[in-house]
């Protein structure tokens, strides 16, 4: 077997494993302290990575986009896990800290809160938590999004929404600890069926 599709296989077996162990989950804060309830204003979006922990997407929506003015965006990110420890979170954006025993208006406290401030809002905010799964987390999340126009309703507001009300994707099986496996994609059966082929054909080339 040459170097080259043996290489190829080696890549095509560690996609099917890295794709086989992910779960995810996509849910939206539709809860408000100042605004409307029931509108879907923020999406979060959870992701078990290959190294043992969670990507988080957070984005604002066309119903705050629509609000906003100078400086707008998330400033403040608040969670909590079943255990109540706080979270080892990496690759924040440039000016973000990591805070304890949160409290965010008309959601309780948390207990990890992110924070920003008027200069570093973002209306797409992503991080890594490290060392944690999706079945670790408490249901509810919230934000603060500030910048709004004053003019239209409140220059900033809370929001909530809980992960219980989401999409989970392949592999995940919702809160209750038990995470499926993902179904291996049709196309990666393809590629392998065809660097089998390969390889006999280059065990008859050689005799």
């Amino acid at each position: 077997m040459s170097r080259s599709i043996r290489y190829s296989l080696f890549l095509c077996l560690i996609t099917m494993a890295a794709s086989s162990h992910a779960a995810t989950v996509s849910f939206f804060l539709n809860e408000s302290n100042r605004l409307p309830d029931g509108i879907n204003y923020v999406s979060v979006n959870l992701t078990e990575n290959l190294a043992g922990g969670v990507d988080v997407l957070a984005r604002t929506l066309d119903p705050l986009n629509d609000l906003g003015i100078r400086d707008f965006g998330i400033q403040k990110f608040a969670f909590s896990f079943d255990d109540g420890t706080m979270a080892d979170v990496s690759g924040l954006p440039d000016g973000w800290k990591v805070k304890g025993d949160r409290g965010m208006n008309g959601f309780g406290k948390f207990d990890t809160g992110l924070l920003g401030n008027a200069h570093t809002r973002t209306d797409v905010l992503s991080f890594t938590i490290n060392g944690v799964g999706i079945d670790d987390f408490e249901s509810y999340f919230a934000v603060k999004v500030a910048g709004l126009d004053s003019r239209l309703g409140p220059s900033n507001a809370f929001f909530g929404g809980s992960l219980e009300n989401g999409s989970f994707g392949p592999g995940s099986g919702g809160t209750d600890g038990n995470l499926a496996a993902v179904p291996v994609p049709a196309a990666i059966w393809l590629f392998s069926s065809g660097l089998v082929g390969l390889m006999g054909l280059a065990r008859r080339a050689k005799k």
